[in-house]
């Protein structure tokens, strides 16, 4: 386990944030939202070991193939209305969320909690739009 992760984990142990030691370089924390009751985001820590964060959600939403042109355009609409977290679909036309971050050792626990908040909070907000283009 890197320093990065360790000092993340045990600011989260301070707050009462429950999380998931997924593996040696990732960690699980979910949140319910407004929209969408469970957002499992993942925070990948630097395998080097450098300050580099990527927050990941995926699955959150399944695109049927007829709504592939509807939902890349969806995904563009939120990438230019929130600017910290990006969409898109993968191969299994999924909507996922992505973002990437330079963190600092001695704050990384306050950041990496800031920025899972922000990034729950940005997918519970697009969570509608992108079923407009499910059920639309």
């Amino acid at each position: 386990m890197g320093p990065y992760k360790k000092a993340y984990m045990q600011y989260m142990d301070s707050q009462g944030v429950k999380y998931l030691d997924k593996d040696e370089h990732v960690v699980r924390v979910s949140y319910s939202g407004d929209n969408l009751n469970t957002i499992p985001v993942y925070v990948f820590f630097d395998q080097d070991g450098d300050g580099i964060v990527t927050l990941r959600c995926w699955d959150i939403v399944k695109i049927p193939e007829d709504k592939m042109a509807k939902a890349l355009i969806t995904c563009n609409e939120m990438n230019k209305r929130f600017r910290w977290v990006k969409f898109y679909v993968d191969k299994d036309r999924d909507i996922m969320a992505e973002m990437d971050a330079v963190v600092d050792m001695q704050t990384v626990g306050a950041e990496c909690v800031q920025l899972v908040k922000r990034t729950v909070n940005i997918i519970d907000d697009a969570y509608p739009e992108f079923m407009r283009v499910v059920w639309g």
